[in-house]
């Protein structure tokens, strides 16, 4: 009896995406490790990318790939454009009116096993939506194929887990592999720390807010200071009317450049702490972040996302291949999650 990896992680979980680090992680060796596992089980599952996946030679770095392969009784959704490079018999059972650069997204129910090619669409709403279209139509888990994107996946909107890919691609060093895939790990594992109260507050404000509004200072209670339209973040945290407030919440993306002034600057933050949407919208270096949390500041979230575990594929596709036990073992002794090798039990 083969073993399961991934089977009792994702319970609980309807929705699971894969996120690689780099290109050629090892994602689609266990994307068919889930789809095995999945199968195997019995679980009926619906299955889409963000980007191209499927195709037989990395069209990058000219290496040979894994194609993705399927049970019959899958839900699908790719481009039409890629239909005839499928092999499995599929029914069309909804044409998205989605479009990718590979034609439009049309969603299939597969007839037969075999291989398929991947081409979903690129925004995290439509492949929201698909994902919802799976679970209307049977499924009990939908996948989402991450292709070379590292953070864009790692959003509530999309799914609800993700499942993290890292390999010998991403850098030659393997201290920086580890290092950064570590850092990675823990901004997705970020939790919510403001109170319901508060959760709602931010959202009366994002429901009603004007296009500059982009910085609102709150408490657990739901008490709020509104900072003017378009201020600078620095410039709002000197305020006094907004120092009494523990909570920044922040509108889109937090970057090193929005950070950079107030890092440099003697602004008091002790004890204060960012929220953003999710993990997707953090933007930062570890340096950044660590200075961050040397000035008081602690980042948070308002929407988790479980990150199920990490996955290590010790072979690069520019030829800089790492020890895999010795990659294993690192990996494990540097983040507090299940870390597997991509290609355990793939024979």
């Amino acid at each position: 009896m083969r073993n399961n990896l991934f089977l009792d992680l994702m319970e609980g979980h309807a929705a699971v995406s894969l996120a690689g680090m780099c290109k050629n992680a090892g994602k689609t060796t266990v994307l068919n490790r889930l789809l095995r596992e999945l199968g195997d089980a019995e679980v009926l599952v619906g299955l889409t990318s963000i980007g191209r996946d499927g195709e037989t030679v990395d069209v990058a770095t000219g290496t040979k790939k894994p194609r993705i392969y399927i049970r019959e009784g899958t839900l699908f959704a790719t481009s039409s454009e890629l239909l005839k490079n499928c092999d499995v018999t599929g029914e069309i059972l909804e044409t998205t009116g989605m479009y990718t650069p590979l034609g439009q997204v049309v969603a299939l129910r597969a007839k037969s096993d075999g291989y398929i090619d991947l081409a979903g669409p690129s925004m995290n709403r439509q492949l929201a939506e698909l994902s919802q279209w799976f679970l209307s139509q049977g499924a009990k888990k939908s996948l989402i194929d991450g292709a070379i994107s590292r953070k864009s996946l790692c959003t509530r909107q999309v799914a609800d887990a993700v499942l993290l890919c890292t390999g010998a691609s991403y850098h030659r060093n393997i201290n920086t592999v580890i290092e950064d895939t570590a850092f990675i790990s823990r901004l997705l594992q970020l939790k919510r720390t403001l109170g319901e109260l508060g959760v709602q507050r931010v959202r009366t404000f994002r429901e009603s807010r004007k296009q500059d509004e982009k910085l609102l200072f709150l408490d657990q209670e739901g008490n709020s200071s509104l900072a003017e339209p378009g201020q600078k973040l620095i410039d709002a945290l000197r305020e006094t009317k907004n120092q009494e407030y523990p909570f920044l919440w922040l509108e889109g993306a937090l970057t090193d450049a929005m950070l950079k002034p107030l890092l440099f600057s003697n602004v008091s933050c002790k004890g204060k702490s960012f929220v953003v949407e999710d993990s997707s919208k953090l933007l930062l270096s570890q340096d950044t972040y660590e200075k961050l949390s040397r000035k008081g500041i602690e980042i948070t979230v308002l929407e988790e996302i479980a990150l199920l575990a990490i996955t290590v594929n010790p072979f690069s596709a520019y030829g800089n291949h790492f020890e895999k036990q010795e990659f294993l073992e690192r990996m494990q002794q540097a983040v507090s999650l299940p870390v597997f090798d991509a290609l355990e039990g793939m024979e």
